[in-house]
């Protein structure tokens, strides 16, 4: 035998003994004594082999004290979709939402008219529309639907309200002249890579 393998070959055996499977206790059996084990000291190059290399496990995590890595991400939840839209109404405007599923406002007109949206969910709500500019004020509000694939949808308003303003001291509502128009909500990654 080489005089490596003869290092080698209790730790070799020390190994095998610790994975093989015990048997399972025999109720009359009678205990047997073993002889005093000897320790034998590892050469030096096998225990900084052993001290270098990373495990990781393909098992999943047994409890939150479990620290071993896993191999390939695995335990790692999958990132989740991005929220983050870029809105462009049937006028051609448009302006980024960060999370749909959170309130959130965006500018058009020149930056005269505020939309504060409203959802119930990722696929509805109600959106307040704030006109200011020219001496005077206008606001009305719109129920809006989302529908089609989440990664493109269209967007359904309805109004819901009158639109009331306010110039030069004077004060009016009336029903809105536009009653419905659509809009396309088209995800984007993130809202800094959009702005």
């Amino acid at each position: 035998m080489h005089a490596s393998f003869r290092t080698c070959l209790p730790l070799a055996l020390l190994v095998l003994a610790a994975c093989s499977p015990k048997p399972a206790p025999q109720a009359d059996a009678v205990p047997v004594a073993t002889p005093a084990s000897v320790a034998i000291p590892a050469p030096a190059n096998v225990a900084v082999a052993q001290e270098g290399e990373q495990k990781c496990t393909n098992e999943p995590r047994t409890d939150e004290n479990d620290k071993r890595p896993r191999c390939g991400g695995m335990g790692a939840p999958p990132p989740a979709p991005s929220h983050a839209y870029r809105i462009t109404l049937d006028n051609g405007e448009s302006f980024t939402a960060c999370d749909i599923t959170q309130p959130f406002s965006g500018k058009i007109g020149g930056g005269m008219v505020t939309m504060s949206f409203k959802p119930v969910d990722a696929k509805g709500g109600t959106v307040a529309w704030h006109f200011a500019g020219g001496g005077g004020m206008a606001d009305t509000a719109y129920d809006y639907t989302l529908s089609g694939p989440e990664e493109n949808m269209t967007g359904d308003f309805r109004a819901n309200s009158a639109v009331c303003g306010k110039a030069a001291g004077l004060g009016a509502c009336a029903a809105a002249k536009k009653q419905t128009f659509s809009s396309t909500w088209a995800r984007i990654e993130s809202c800094e890579a959009a702005q």
